[in-house]
């Protein structure tokens, strides 16, 4: 089979209908010579229809590798003449149906070892699939679709015997069966918290920080993983497991976080012009970035952020040396919170409130010029000699400019970035200030201003392209984000002032536009229109969002909305055979229902979800047990995998440790108006404690409908009501294992229940 003989034939009347969608991915390659179609009930018939093969090709708009793939491939005619004659071709936006990009992903792992995007499937008319892989250059992605039409047409029965294999393999890795008996306890005494603390010692990297299957051999890429690694260390930093001589080493947990987090900071990785954290570095020194900005990224790197700036407040009775380290470590932490928070609030926040997903790899470096990776970020050294003037040496030099460029060709798969720099902090300010004969201030105030200078200019090139839809799920993550800054980042950051406004901007646009009341359901995705069905991750990261919102304004409505969100979570997506949550609801076109439970880039959902169902058990006590219930079974549905992989599961190992500390209620009463309420509030927010559940009751507004779910707020509030409590009356209580400890009023006393004293 030649290509000859296929420009030569007549090809079917299909033609390219992306142009109708709402998808920015799918809306990437509406002009390809390739007849796209999307995935849906009309394509699948086609299929079957001309009995031809179908060519699944899912990704993402900021995937830099899946444009270098369009690019070589998708835009030929003659590829795109092979590709119309043989088979049905389908574009997939993985963010938008990640149900469908699950399944074939977890083929494409399983029989190849890997995974990523750009997703290349070949799969029969049934949606069986029977081979599988991920980028090809120009040449062989030919060579292997003249391969498998070939293969289609002399031995089809072996493509289907195949893919109805390969179906029947998925079913029985989607984890829907009946799960293995066991107890939590059991579960608990395999040590899941030691487990994981000894896996990440083996694979930090105790040069550069960050984790990697090299340990401190790694030569990257390297992640800003955060469910896999920042959640956990914060509690293996903050708890005490084992004791004094336990295992567990709290402060060697810290140091591996902030090592990460340094690295990060330091790094071309992170946008020293505009803010904001690329999706990963290609090197093991966190300077050359895969530049694309996603913003589950941003939003779970200012939550970490402020973690570990709580959890590196100084005690009293540190030395001087260690007090310093721990507050240059917490400024660090808050500085790299605000920073991600100016760039999220400034470039991703739509003006009706939600947050857009993502920003481009790639942009032309100049006008008519041909798209590139990075040409937004890079910088010739002569454009910066002649921005930065007369103060270009000490900038540069703080950036790590050379004449050169400061890019390893080994980093530079295409060429794009030889001669250019990447600007990242390769001296400290003090190394500067000794080099340059300045006091670090000025240093700092040098840089800042020619670190403008360069916004300015860079302001002017063309932006790389934004993905403009609005995912619901995305936007959970951000409402976590939004509310933990607005409690916690200190007020001399002018950022702090806009986060809990635009944290309700968010849940006033999700409201207003996914939901549907009278269905009560979720839309996945919003871009000119609501997108496909919300999937489980949607209803999971929206609840915790709005239980962490609920938390930073005192505002029950949020409350309540998390529980109605609850009760349908449980009602689409819950497996009442095996346990845990499926990560979609029920689709003809979806061969086999799997479940999210390993954490990756994103928490899963079922992570996110064990821990708002015991936060809901104490919120809304009178169903305590039906939550409690529900989580357990969640946690022995992938029991094995807690003891056996830990790492893959690290944001329901936190759960698991949250549980053995045991949760706690902090109720404060008092008029929020009043500043030793305030005082209250802020003392209680300034504790790392992921096993706390703060709630707040205005005795002249109290509760009404998230009272009466909470047996110990209606026993607070009843006296309040029947005007037997004064309503100017100030406390806070801890509550614990379902009794209260005795009301405390007086500020340093607060301090001393707290462990603040």
């Amino acid at each position: 089979m030649s290509s000859e003989s296929v420009s030569s034939s007549s090809t079917p009347e299909l033609t390219n209908v992306l142009s109708k969608s709402k998808s920015p991915y799918l809306l990437q390659h509406k002009d390809n010579p390739v007849a796209w179609q999307e995935f849906n009930s009309t394509t699948i018939s086609l299929s079957k229809k001309l009995d031809k093969p179908i060519f699944l090709s899912s990704g993402y708009s900021a995937c830099h590798w899946c444009h270098v793939l369009a690019h070589e491939s998708f835009e030929d005619q003659e590829i795109a003449e092979v590709m119309n004659k043989y088979f049905i071709n389908i574009k997939v936006d993985r963010e938008e149906r990640p149900d469908v990009d699950r399944v074939y992903m977890t083929y494409l792992q399983a029989t190849s070892g890997g995974g990523g995007w750009p997703m290349s499937i070949f799969m029969t008319p049934n949606l069986e699939p029977f081979f599988a892989g991920t980028y090809f250059p120009k040449t062989r992605f030919k060579s292997l679709l003249l391969r498998i039409a070939e293969l289609w047409e002399e031995d089809r029965e072996q493509c289907q015997a195949t893919g109805k294999g390969a179906v029947e393999s998925l079913k029985e890795m989607s984890g829907s069966s009946s799960r293995v008996p066991g107890t939590l306890d059991e579960i608990l005494s395999s040590s899941p918290a030691t487990k994981i603390y000894t896996q990440l010692l083996q694979l930090h990297d105790t040069r550069y920080g960050g984790f990697s299957s090299g340990g401190s051999r790694s030569k990257g890429p390297k992640f800003p993983s955060c469910s896999m690694t920042l959640e956990p260390l914060a509690r293996l930093s903050f708890y005490n497991f084992g004791g004094g001589g336990g295992k567990i080493d709290k402060e060697e947990s810290r140091e591996m976080a902030l090592k990460m987090l340094r690295g990060i900071w330091n790094g071309g990785i992170h946008d020293w012009i505009g803010g904001g954290i690329a999706r990963y570095s290609v090197d093991e020194k966190w300077i050359v970035p895969h530049f694309e900005k996603m913003l589950y990224d941003q939003a779970q790197l200012i939550t970490g952020a402020l973690d570990f700036a709580l959890i590196s407040n100084p005690s009293e009775g540190e030395d001087d040396g260690h007090r310093t380290a721990l507050q240059d470590d917490r400024k660090l932490c808050f500085d790299l919170a605000a920073d991600i928070l100016e760039y999220c609030l400034r470039d991703l926040k739509s003006p009706e409130g939600g947050f857009w997903s993502a920003e481009d790899a790639d942009s032309a470096p100049e006008k008519d010029a041909k798209k590139s990776e990075g040409a937004f970020y890079i910088w010739d050294k002569t454009e910066l000699d002649e921005i930065l003037g007369e103060n270009a040496k000490l900038i540069e030099t703080f950036y790590g400019v050379k004449e050169d460029g400061n890019v390893d060709l080994q980093h530079d798969a295409h060429g794009e970035m030889t001669g250019k720099n990447i600007l990242h902090q390769a001296k400290t300010y003090a190394e500067i200030s000794i080099q340059f004969n300045q006091t670090e201030e000025e240093v700092k105030e040098i840089v800042k201003s020619g670190s403008a200078k360069l916004k300015e200019r860079r302001d002017k090139r063309e932006r790389p392209g934004l993905d403009d839809k609005i995912l619901t799920s995305w936007n959970g993550l951000m409402l976590s984000a939004l509310s933990q800054a607005a409690s916690t980042l200190p007020k001399n950051y002018p950022i702090q002032a806009h986060c809990l406004s635009a944290a309700e901007d968010v849940v006033k646009f999700i409201k207003d536009r996914m939901w549907d009341q009278s269905e009560e359901t979720l839309a996945r995705s919003w871009r000119e229109g609501k997108g496909p069905g919300g999937q489980t991750d949607d209803y999971a990261f929206l609840i915790r969002g709005l239980l962490d919102l609920y938390e930073a304004s005192g505002k029950e409505e949020y409350v309540l909305w998390a529980i109605e969100l609850q009760k349908r979570q449980d009602e689409l997506f819950w497996d009442g055979q095996g346990g845990g949550y499926f990560a979609s609801a029920p689709d003809e076109h979806v061969l086999v229902r799997m479940k999210d439970a390993q954490d990756a880039a994103e928490p899963s959902a079922s992570s996110v979800s064990l821990h708002n169902l015991s936060r809901l058990s104490l919120l809304a006590s009178n169903e305590y047990d039906k939550y409690e219930k529900r989580a357990e079974d969640t946690y022995l549905s992938i029991g094995e995998e807690l003891k056996q992989m830990p790492r893959a599961f690290g944001y329901s190992i936190c759960g698991l440790m949250d549980l053995e500390k045991g949760y706690r209620e902090i109720i404060i009463i008092g008029q929020p108006s009043n500043p030793k309420t305030q005082e209250l509030l802020s003392l209680a927010r300034s504790v790392y404690a992921p096993n706390q559940v703060l709630i707040q009751i205005d005795p002249s507004n109290p509760p009404n409908g998230f009272a009466e779910m909470n047996d110990v707020i209606k026993s607070l509030i009843e006296p309040i009501i029947a005007g037997k409590e004064d309503k100017n009356h100030i406390s806070l209580r801890i509550c614990e294992n379902g009794s209260c400890g005795l009301p405390v009023k007086d500020v340093e006393q607060a301090r001393e229940v707290l462990g603040l004293a």
